[in-house]
């Protein structure tokens, strides 16, 4: 059974001229890129045969004019003009006061403010010596059974705790004695030479003073 491949390039409809002007269908993909275009603006607009590259960094967010419908750019915008959920901008409201006025019914984006903030590096691996004050993000996590018995395959890539127990001692240590003690030496007083007592005259016995008187 052969497949027929019937010969389309000389058929011509009435709308080939809208897809062309406005979705630039059935132009030479080889074309040049649009220089000004690439600066910011191109004057020609849609009538520019050259080709019209939209950057793709760019095209990741939907437009929030779009959603207005007040965009004017059409499909010369950086930004998507589709209703996708997951490329919706982020709420301006929501990121400032932490509530939104139109919850449940608000179409950008509702970003917990705490997820911006980066991880405390000190508290995962077991302790933070600043606590509640520390200006990064304390998460909690439950603690690895496995890395309690002793072993865990998963090593840093388990999504658990594995706590070191000697950075809580050490850290301990040091809040409590912030700089080491130096060890004091005492003075002994000095040992005064003793007096030695003086030499008493010895008292001559009564025989002797009768002896001495005769």
């Amino acid at each position: 059974m052969s497949v027929i491949h019937p010969d389309t390039d000389n058929l011509h409809f009435t709308f080939d001229n809208f897809l062309r002007n406005e979705f630039r269908y059935y132009m030479d993909p080889n074309r040049p890129i649009c220089r000004y275009f690439a600066a910011g603006h191109c004057p020609k607009g849609k009538a520019c045969p050259d080709k019209h590259v939209i950057p793709n960094y760019a095209n990741k967010i939907v437009c929030k004019h779009w959603l207005r419908g007040l965009c004017k750019k059409g499909d010369a915008c950086e930004f998507l003009h589709e209703y996708n959920l997951r490329k919706m901008p982020e709420c301006l409201f929501y990121s400032k006061n932490g509530f939104c006025t139109q919850s449940p019914d608000c179409l950008y984006l509702h970003i917990d403010p705490m997820s911006k903030i980066a991880p405390c590096p000190n508290y995962e691996k077991g302790f933070c010596k600043l606590g509640p004050k520390c200006t990064k993000r304390h998460i909690r996590k439950v603690m690895c059974p496995k890395y309690l018995t002793g072993f865990c395959p998963d090593g840093p890539k388990c999504g658990m705790g594995h706590p070191k127990f000697f950075a809580i001692n050490d850290a301990m240590r040091i809040a409590r004695d912030p700089q080491p003690s130096k060890p004091q030496f005492q003075q002994q007083p000095q040992q005064q030479p003793q007096s030695q007592p003086q030499s008493q005259p010895q008292q001559q016995s009564e025989p002797q003073q009768q002896q001495a008187q005769e």
